[in-house]
């Protein structure tokens, strides 16, 4: 019985000794296991990673070209409203003088009809219609075609509202200066008349046609 109960007492370091070997190859079992694992993943994802680092240096390699696009649009929208900016004040402008047309146009007419039924006694009138007429330039409207904006039909009818311009004033002058003192003979606005009522009327239309289409 003695020798029953010492043999396990002396195999007992042996079979720890077995046990640890069997942890340790387990151990190193499972380690290698998870090593190939590890490397079998990125076997299979390596083309995901290359792809996904190429992505970042591209995004990191653009960002001074995306900065730079997005400056240049800025830019060109600032230049964009500039420009509309400086055509809507140019458009405004034309419409004012296109209205100072219409007005001495429908002042002179009305100051010759009404100089014709009062029998001269209207003069004073009548002088101050031809002088605010008078202060239009022909040049200036002329001018109003040079726009980009502005199309060739209304480009036209601005020169032709130009040279109508150029003869009604060149009317005008005439009865101005047969003025003696401080009277326009009935005789002299009743020649010119029907002339010039026409010509005052071609004025008011092509104005008002151009300041339509602005």
């Amino acid at each position: 019985p003695m020798r029953i109960a010492r043999l396990p007492l002396v195999l007992l370091p042996f079979v720890a000794i077995g046990i640890a070997a069997l942890l340790g190859l387990g151990a190193t079992m499972v380690h290698e296991a998870e090593l190939r694992g590890a490397y079998q993943v990125w076997q299979e994802n390596e083309t995901f990673a290359a792809a996904a680092l190429a992505l970042l240096a591209a995004l990191h390699a653009a960002r001074p070209v995306y900065l730079q696009v997005r400056a240049q649009s800025v830019q060109a929208a600032l230049d964009l409203l500039h420009r509309i900016e400086a055509d809507t004040e140019a458009c405004i402008d034309a419409r004012k003088r296109l209205f100072h047309v219409r007005r001495a146009a429908v002042n002179l007419a009305a100051a010759v009809n009404g100089h014709a039924v009062s029998q001269g006694t209207a003069t004073q009138e009548l002088k101050d219609a031809i002088t605010e007429f008078l202060t239009i330039s022909p040049r200036d409207l002329r001018a109003l075609g040079d726009r980009p904006t502005i199309t060739t039909d209304d480009q036209m009818k601005i020169h032709s509202m130009s040279f109508v311009l150029s003869i009604a004033q060149q009317v005008a002058s005439e009865i101005q200066a047969q003025a003696r003192g401080d009277v326009i003979a009935t005789d002299v606005v009743e020649r010119e008349r029907a002339f010039l009522d026409t010509k005052l009327a071609g004025l008011f239309s092509l104005s008002s046609e151009i300041a339509e289409d602005l």
